[in-house]
């Protein structure tokens, strides 16, 4: 995963990369998860170079993961488990990737 390439970045000569809109995702993920999943907590670092957006539960820190925003050729912009690359939902539905990363984390909404 680079910071201005995608991860296929195999391409013609004439095809044109989108703007590198990964932070942009990253940081409205942070604030979806921050508005909509009590149980976690969150914040934008650097891992490698690129920006990625460090989740724990905030009642039990061993559950935590670092989220990665990638572009594909086929799917478009998609948030994903930086640590294999795996896909986890379109940047379209951030809420939606709060709650798959709220269940996987093991948060509850009570947690505060």
């Amino acid at each position: 995963m680079s910071f201005d390439r995608p991860r296929d970045a195999v391409r013609a000569v004439d095809q044109v990369l989108p703007s590198n809109q990964r932070r942009t995702f990253l940081e409205v993920l942070d604030q979806v998860i921050g508005e909509t999943q009590p149980g976690l907590r969150s914040g934008l670092v650097t891992r490698q170079g690129c920006p990625v957006l460090f989740v724990l539960n905030s009642a039990n820190i061993a559950h935590r993961a670092d989220i990665g925003c990638d572009f594909d050729t086929r799917a478009g912009w998609t948030f994903t488990w930086a640590a294999d690359g795996r896909t986890i939902e379109s940047v379209s539905d951030t809420r939606a990737v709060a709650q798959v990363v709220a269940r996987t984390l093991r948060a509850t909404s009570s947690q505060r």
